[in-house]
């Protein structure tokens, strides 16, 4: 069993393919780079300003005849730029330039055909195709025609490219291959211990790759990487809504002299927001496919008409169901009424635990929130105990009869139930594999590891 932490529990519990490093994906080379980040150099002098709207900020008062400059921007392998502009009129087109305005490359031209609607924060995406250059370079925009006083409203823009595969994995790392198959676009990031982003910008702020239905990306992942998260968010978190719609969690192990190591497992232990798939492609017998074969919208059905206890909230820019560990013991949940039934209803069992099994369960101060939790004190210790309470099995705490399982009449996890009918052996709780004959829930180990491939929405 891998002992490092691999997701926020108490224990090393972690979190279709394709063949290796062969698909032609469209690949975001560059970080979205923000609208309002203009630098004053180069752009024409009280001509643009920031103001609300869009993620955070976007970019208005832009006129015909007047520009605005990002410097360092990345055009390596891009031939597509994505926009996101807004106007409540048509005809408004700026022309795209690398380097300088005139004397440098015009790569492109970008325009607003039709109105977008009355409100002026009604962004639309416009797809541009554009002149490989290749290199870092100042991209400026000059404004050359307008359906009505400026030119259009910008948000961001992102650099694509189409063209092809992207390139064999550095010596030394293994490929992580992320999959959108949801019906919506997906912002994607790769994280690592302390939430450290494997890929940042310059300022050390995490690249999102934003992928749309049907594409993917491969990261190049260290052959040792502990702790390793794949976090999907539909809208790119903010200050007052950073937390990620999905995610999904590995360990990447490459021992002195042994082969490549893939360590994962599908866990909903904090909450659902998508269906997942993960997959390790290696040569050892245990490389093995897990899912949540449920469609993003029979998932979103299920958390709309079936989420215990009513928790659902909003994250990442969808609804999630969540668990009642997370809602329990996270402190922003600490005023709702909810908490005195919820964080309760185990609390008479963990009693008759230790009155039944003294000297072997003791819980001491812990309640429910730390069943829930599989926490201390106590409950990290113990797999037997903290499974045994979260499935109302008390009184056959070794029992392997998953048709007992949540059945007893006997108080339980109603949310790790509630996990294992919509998408069966995954961990709804920490300690879901105990015991490991009931096939309940599974941490896998692909030995030879050659790539860990991580789908969204698996079935659509």
């Amino acid at each position: 069993m891998l002992t490092a932490g691999v997701a926020c529990d108490s224990r090393g519990e972690l979190e279709e393919g394709g063949s290796l490093e062969s698909t032609t994906q469209s690949v975001i080379v560059g970080s979205r780079y923000q609208a309002e980040n203009w630098s004053s150099s180069g752009t024409t002098p009280g001509g643009v300003f920031n103001e609300g709207g869009g993620e955070g900020q976007s970019v208005g008062g832009f006129q015909v005849n007047e520009q605005i400059h990002y410097p360092s921007v990345n055009f390596a392998g891009v031939d597509q730029i994505q926009f996101r502009i807004a106007a409540p009129y048509g005809g408004g087109r700026a022309e795209i330039w690398a380097d300088a305005v005139g004397t440098g490359t015009k790569v492109g031209t970008v325009d607003l055909t039709a109105a977008t609607g009355a409100d002026w924060n009604a962004f639309i995406t416009r797809t541009v195709s554009i002149t490989e250059i290749g290199g870092t370079h100042s991209l400026y925009l000059k404004g050359v025609a307008t359906g009505g006083d400026w030119l259009f409203k910008l948000d961001w823009f992102e650099m694509h490219d189409t063209g092809g595969t992207q390139p064999p994995p550095p010596t030394g790392t293994v490929p992580v291959k992320v999959t959108n198959k949801c019906p919506f676009n997906l912002n994607v990031t790769l994280t690592g211990v302390y939430s450290i982003p494997l890929e940042k910008d310059s300022a050390g702020n995490p690249i999102y790759r934003n992928l749309a239905a049907g594409q993917s990306y491969t990261y190049a992942t260290p052959a040792n990487y502990p702790s390793g998260r794949v976090s999907a968010y539909r809208t790119l978190p903010s200050p007052t809504s950073p937390r990620e719609l999905e995610k999904a969690e590995f360990t990447l192990e490459k021992p002195s002299g042994g082969s490549q190591l893939l360590h994962y497992n599908l866990t909903y232990v904090d909450h659902v927001g998508l269906p997942m798939q993960i997959k390790g492609v290696g040569t050892g017998s245990s490389c093995v496919q897990v899912q949540c074969n449920k469609s993003a919208s029979a998932i979103q059905t299920a958390i709309a008409n079936q989420c215990p206890d009513g928790l659902r909230y909003t994250m990442g820019g969808g609804t999630i169901c969540l668990a009642p560990r997370s809602f329990c013991l996270d402190g922003e949940y600490a005023s709702d009424p909810r908490r005195a039934s919820i964080c309760t209803r185990l609390d008479g069992e963990i009693a008759r635990c230790a009155s039944k099994y003294p000297g072997v369960c003791n819980p001491g101060t812990a309640k429910s929130a730390q069943v829930y939790a599989c926490s201390p004190p106590f409950f990290d210790m113990s797999a037997k105990w903290c499974a045994a309470l979260n499935r109302g099995m008390l009184d056959a705490p070794d029992s392997t009869t998953v048709s007992q399982y949540y059945n007893t009449g006997k108080p339980y996890n109603q949310y790790a139930k509630w996990v294992h009918d919509q998408c069966g052996a995954v961990y709804g709780f920490a300690y879901d594999d105990y015991p490991m004959a009931a096939n309940q829930a599974g941490f896998y180990t692909c030995t030879g590891g050659q790539q860990l491939e991580v789908t969204f929405c698996p079935a659509g």
